[in-house]
């Protein structure tokens, strides 16, 4: 009966038509609950972590469902930014919130990708999953993201959030890759929430719209009609905002002659203002959730979440009491945190107590009589966390975590945690090489005999063998250039350990640029001293010295005439740059000529610097 209805009023928007052509479904309320403060977040922290309970997660339609309603999510708002652009563009009135949104959608739209960016799903199948409802089949994290939105109305407080995450880990501690996957399940649950108030304020806009409606072809509605419609609209949850604006559109002088619609508003709204004193309370707290979603969705892009995850993770925690750890570069401590979170995966031991392990051995193999701190401060291989977790020390390493292994039956087949991986690699090379190089071999051999110029009688000839010889050499260098060129294509670069040095380069690690080079004439040596000077104008480092490197030409006897012309003339041209860019009174002198005189070579039968170039790099 109210589809009837609801047919005969023809100026209905579509998306009007389709919420009420789609099944029942009321408009799901906003993630918005009790706001609190630190101490009552610290509580709810913890009791949150004692009712959360973890299992496998299966494969199947849970694990499935946070990809799928992201999709969703964005598919529904790009519904509600269509109506509410359209609305807006037909000079209705639109409210603050639907402008926010309006406003911003182009950021709405970005976050897709980033979630698909920030958690692939094969990292989000690794997450420790929900066990019980509402939330079941959904990482835990999820959870507690979803919590922690809900009692900021979603605004994103480091502290708050930092304490809610420390009193959640004094019940249970979350994995590294929790805290790692925050922002991005932050990004969701924060879209999860404008589906919600954007689909609330386009369903506002809905029951204003039917209400005008209802008004516009108020000679043609019988009571009967009416209350056929005011059901339909309180099957969607929408009867305040459909009665509010009917009760807005009450003419002010009535009679018993008006429309049915204006004695049957009478009768279903007996408290106009009231209802219109909450509709603007729901407005003002839509605009207010809006421009908090908005806000953290831009927040979470610039936030430095290595600073607000680090000091809340109990291994990251540990791992900082070697003072090497705090001063390795960001992409160095990520691969340092990877190669933990896999050593625990493998060992079966959890990330803080392999981060115990670390540091123990760290400690232990670097005691000196002068004590531990000295040693760590010194920077030796053996005090770092990268040295037992992606360097030599792997097998230290596994040789302490593998015994409980073993007791709790896993295996040291299973763990394998000192072992190289990579030992496979050169098997395999050698086998691509020479399986490819015996198969274009034998293609040519194949070739040879359709051509006949191989005797199926007699075999190959010691002339056809000589010249597949000589061909194996050719044929497996252009193997090995064509394997190296796919490798090359297809293998990650690996970097190589760093420090930190975004503060400039520390004392302790000063540094020395060099140019080797040879004094040849007045002209080349005014170039290289140029050179030099170039390269301390591009590298403005206190802790860095920059030296020419060189000796002289090769020459028939030790020294000639003019060598030490030219010796005088680069050491003029290295003090007047040092009296260009002087240093701090008792410091060393910024640029230096470091020079190595002639010496006999047998195989050469002349006087030269030992090995030339390599050579005075290798002395240096």
């Amino acid at each position: 009966m109210g589809a009837e209805v609801l047919d005969r009023l023809d100026s209905l928007s579509n998306y009007a038509q389709s919420l009420f052509d789609s099944p029942h479904q009321p408009i799901e309320a906003p993630i918005r609950a009790e706001l609190f403060g630190r101490q009552r977040f610290e509580q709810h922290g913890r009791s949150l972590a004692r009712a959360q309970g973890t299992g496998p997660g299966g494969r199947g339609g849970t694990q499935a469902r946070f990809f799928p309603r992201v999709d969703a999510n964005l598919e529904s708002l790009r519904r509600a930014f269509d109506y509410l652009a359209l609305t807006s563009q037909s000079e209705h009135y639109v409210a603050p919130a639907a402008e926010w949104l309006l406003d911003n959608f182009h950021l709405i739209e970005a976050q897709l990708q980033q979630i698909r960016v920030g958690m692939p799903r094969s990292y989000y199948q690794r997450l420790p999953k929900l066990a019980t409802q509402p939330l079941a089949g959904l990482p835990r994290v999820y959870g507690i993201a979803w919590a922690y939105v809900a009692h900021t109305d979603s605004v994103l407080n480091a502290e708050l959030f930092m304490a809610f995450l420390d009193a959640y880990q004094e019940v249970d501690q979350l994995t590294l890759g929790e805290l790692w996957a925050l922002p991005t399940t932050l990004r969701v649950v924060l879209l999860e929430n404008l589906r919600r108030v954007a689909e609330s304020i386009a369903a506002v806009k809905v029951a204003r719209e039917v209400a005008h409606a209802a008004w516009d072809a108020a000679a043609t509605l019988s009571e009967t009609d009416l209350d056929a419609l005011y059901r339909a609209m309180q099957s969607r949850g929408l009867q305040d905002g459909y009665l509010t604006q009917l009760w807005l559109r009450l003419p002010v002088e009535r009679n018993e002659a008006g429309p049915a619609l204006a004695r049957w508003t009478e009768r279903h709204c007996p408290n106009g203002p009231g209802l219109i004193g909450e509709a603007q309370a729901g407005e003002a707290a839509a605009n207010l959730s809006i421009g908090n979603i908005v806000t953290t969705l831009r927040m979470i892009g610039q936030v430095d979440w290595a600073d607000l995850i680090e000091p809340v993770s109990c291994s990251l925690r540990v791992l900082r009491r070697l003072p090497s750890f705090g001063r390795e570069s960001e992409s160095t401590r990520q691969r340092i945190t990877h190669a933990m979170e896999r050593v625990a995966r493998l060992s079966g031991r959890s990330e803080c107590e392999v981060a115990q392990a670390v540091v123990r051995q760290a400690l232990a193999t670097s005691a000196s009589p002068h004590g531990d701190a000295d040693r760590l401060a010194d920077g030796c291989a053996e005090a770092t966390a990268g040295y037992y977790l992606i360097g030599a020390g792997q097998a230290a390493l596994a040789a302490v975590l593998e015994p409980s292994a073993l007791e709790q039956g896993q295996g040291a087949a299973s763990t394998r945690i000192g072992r190289d991986r990579m030992a496979w690699r050169l098997p395999l090379y050698l086998f691509a090489v020479w399986g490819s190089t015996a198969g274009v071999l034998a293609l040519a051999v194949q070739a040879l005999h359709r051509r006949g110029w191989i005797d199926p009688a007699t075999g190959m000839t010691w002339m056809t063998l000589m010249a597949l010889a000589l061909m194996l050499l050719p044929l497996s260098e252009a193997v090995m250039a064509l394997i190296h060129r796919m490798l090359a294509e297809s293998t990650r670069v690996q970097s190589l350990p760093r420090l930190d040095f975004a503060d400039g380069i520390p004392e302790p690690h000063r540094v020395l640029v060099v140019i080797p080079a040879l004094l040849t004439s007045p002209a080349a040596t005014a170039a290289l001293a140029r050179r030099l000077e170039l390269h301390w104008l591009a590298n403005r480092e206190d802790a860095a010295q920059f030296a020419l490197l060189t000796d002289w030409g090769d020459a028939a006897q030790v020294s000639l005439p003019g060598d030490g012309a030219l010796l005088s003339d680069a050491a003029g041209h290295i003090g007047s740059l040092n009296g260009r860019y002087p240093v701090p009174e008792g410091e060393a002198p910024r640029f230096v000529l470091l020079h190595r005189p002639r010496t006999w070579c047998e195989t050469e039968q002349r006087w030269m610097g030992w090995e030339r170039k390599r050579g005075k790099l290798e002395m240096l």
